[in-house]
């Protein structure tokens, strides 16, 4: 493990890298990321919720992915089940059961975690992340700037949806006409072409996350 400016870094499954933020023997709350370009634009308000939540007695984790990252492993290499067996060795890395948070896509993994409760921001489905990367140009054959997927993991993230489960809560932002249990008026980082934060947002949503967890007495 290694330690640079209060943000410690372990491998899990061996060979991916997961950070944490607060105490690792604290309540764990796991985060799963966006995919792909997403997680760069969204990197710096996941890393402000962690804080936030550490602050208010945490432990908060959140893995690269394999090919994605500080990841080794070439992204074209990578299929769906990959992404589904890294969620659940970061997950057993951890040692207790957590609660899982998820922003955009990460969702669409959370199911594979035996997780205490499920909370949601800006949840999509897989077909919608496909076409945002069709359209921007991301995919590519190898170019630069873009993302070189392999044919299967680009066809089963079409076919993914987020899954119902239970004990479950759902944020979205206040410009998102679909159903949420609570919205916050925000930015959309994940649209813009630089990476950003939105120190409100990322205040706000940790805020309902830790009052959530309360509510529900899971630890």
């Amino acid at each position: 493990m290694s330690s640079v400016g209060g943000l410690h870094y372990d491998r899990y499954g061996s060979t991916e890298w997961l950070m944490r933020i607060g105490d690792g023997h604290a309540p764990p709350i796991l985060f799963l990321p966006p995919l792909f370009e997403e997680l760069n634009r969204t990197r710096a308000l996941i890393v402000a919720m962690m804080r936030r939540l550490a602050a208010g007695g945490f432990g908060c984790w959140l893995p690269d992915l394999p090919g994605t990252g500080e990841s080794e492993r070439p992204l074209e290499t990578v299929r769906w089940e990959d992404w589904r067996e890294a969620a659940r060795l970061a997950a057993a890395h951890i040692g207790h059961r957590p609660v899982v948070v998820t922003v955009r896509g990460g969702c669409l993994l959370d199911e594979a975690v035996d997780a205490f409760a499920r909370y949601r921001f800006a949840p999509v489905q897989g077909a919608s992340l496909a076409r945002d990367l069709a359209r921007s140009g991301m995919i590519s054959g190898g170019a630069a700037g873009g993302y070189t997927l392999g044919d299967a993991l680009l066809a089963r993230l079409k076919e993914v949806e987020p899954s119902a489960t239970e004990q479950m809560r759902t944020a979205r932002l206040a410009s998102d006409p679909a159903p949420a249990d609570i919205k916050f008026d925000g930015p959309a980082l994940w649209r813009r072409s630089e990476p950003g934060n939105a120190p409100d947002l990322a205040y706000g949503i940790a805020e309902d996350i830790g009052k959530w967890v309360s509510q529900c007495d899971i630890f």
